[in-house]
C-alpha cells in the first residue's frame, strides 16, 4: 500500500494505492497518525481512486478514523469509490454515517465550507 497526501482548504486529502487490508492497516495508522493530530486540518478525505480492495480490517480502520475525527469536530469523507468498494460500504450500512463523494473536488468543496 502506498500513501501520499496534500492539504487543500484545511482538508487533508490522502491518496491510497493498493488494498486496504489486514497486512497494511498498521502501516496506514502510522502514516495517518500525524495527519489526525494536525490541528490545522479541519477534515480528512480518503481518495479511493486507486484502492482495489478493502477487507474487514480496512473497514475497521475507516470507522476508527471517523470516530477520531468526530471527537475533534473535524470532518471525514471518502471519494472516488469503485462500484465494488461502494457496495461494501452499502452492505455494512456505513454509507448511512460516512460522507461519500463522487469526486475529490466535490469532497473538498463540501468539507471546506
Amino acid at each position: 500500500m502506498d500513501f501520499s497526501h496534500r492539504i487543500e482548504n484545511q482538508v487533508c486529502i490522502v491518496n491510497i494505492e493498493g488494498n486496504i487490508a489486514l497486512d497494511g492497516v498498521t502501516e496506514a495508522k502510522e502514516y495517518l497518525k500525524p495527519l489526525l493530530e494536525d490541528i490545522e486540518v479541519k477534515g480528512l478525505l480518503i481518495n479511493f481512486e486507486k484502492v482495489n480492495f478493502i477487507d474487514s480490517s480496512g473497514i475497521g480502520l475507516i470507522v476508527s478514523l471517523f470516530k477520531t475525527l468526530q471527537q475533534r469536530d473535524a470532518k471525514f469523507g471518502l471519494a472516488n469509490l469503485s462500484k465494488k468498494n461502494e457496495e461494501i460500504f452499502t452492505i455494512t450500512r456505513l454509507n448511512k454515517i460516512l460522507e461519500i463523494y463522487d469526486s475529490e473536488k466535490a469532497g473538498v468543496s463540501a468539507m471546506s465550507s
